[in-house]
């Protein structure tokens, strides 16, 4: 797969970076942080195992993105955005962390609204998806934004361009953006030194919630994500 502004800059961005490195199973931090946290690591072998099936069914029916430079534009945005989260939050970082954003948004509405949507697969392949899925997801500046994007996600998980991840995280995002309790308990704050999630609806359920849509257990996101960026 980072919230306010500390706080909401930084918890908004673990659970987005931690998808955004759910995505490369090789990367040894992560890898790291699954074997730290062994609930955490059975369940990420799995999705690994069920994501690379998925991929090579989906590949097997696409042909060359029809918009090659958009799919670079996107891929060279989310670099930039990826650059800048690196588990740093001094007041520095945080502020760089916010111009990159700033800087995106304008892009990403555009793109967002000449496609009526994020692209689709066809056009910038799954990564460039991918991409454009983080740029709203870091779109905090525009609640009513990326309420639009989510209301139009549905369709990229059930062609594949995207996991149910996706819509998880941002449902989340804007359900805090707005001032209600989250539904899966992606959103973190930092509080006394460690992660703890921002209010949740019907916590008692919430694991239930996250296994349907094939997420690990709420304690065991937490862990990893305090293994990938220990909260300040």
């Amino acid at each position: 797969m980072r919230y306010g502004m500390l706080g909401m800059v930084m918890l908004c961005s673990i659970a987005a970076v931690s998808a955004a490195r759910a995505q490369e199973p090789e990367d040894p931090q992560l890898a790291a942080a699954l074997a730290k946290c062994p609930g955490a690591e059975t369940f990420g072998r799995a999705q690994r195992q069920a994501k690379a099936r998925a991929e090579a069914a989906h590949a097997s029916g696409l042909a060359t993105p029809s918009d090659p430079a958009l799919r670079a534009r996107l891929l060279e945005m989310e670099r930039a955005d990826q650059l800048v989260r690196n588990g740093d939050w001094s007041q520095a970082a945080v502020t760089k962390m916010a111009a990159v954003d700033a800087a995106h948004l304008p892009q990403i509405r555009r793109i967002v609204a000449e496609h009526e949507g994020l692209p689709s697969a066809a056009q910038v392949g799954r990564d460039g998806v991918a991409a454009a899925w983080l740029l709203v997801q870091h779109a905090d500046a525009d609640p009513a934004f990326q309420e639009q994007v989510l209301s139009t996600l549905a369709q990229h998980v059930t062609r594949g361009e995207i996991p149910a991840r996706s819509l998880v995280l941002l449902t989340d995002r804007v359900l805090v953006g707005n001032g209600k309790p989250q539904r899966y308990g992606t959103q973190l704050a930092a509080q006394q030194g460690r992660w703890v999630p921002k209010p949740i609806e019907d916590p008692d359920r919430v694991d239930v919630r996250r296994a349907a849509v094939g997420e690990m257990p709420l304690a065991d996101y937490i862990c990893v994500a305090a293994q990938l960026f220990p909260a300040p």
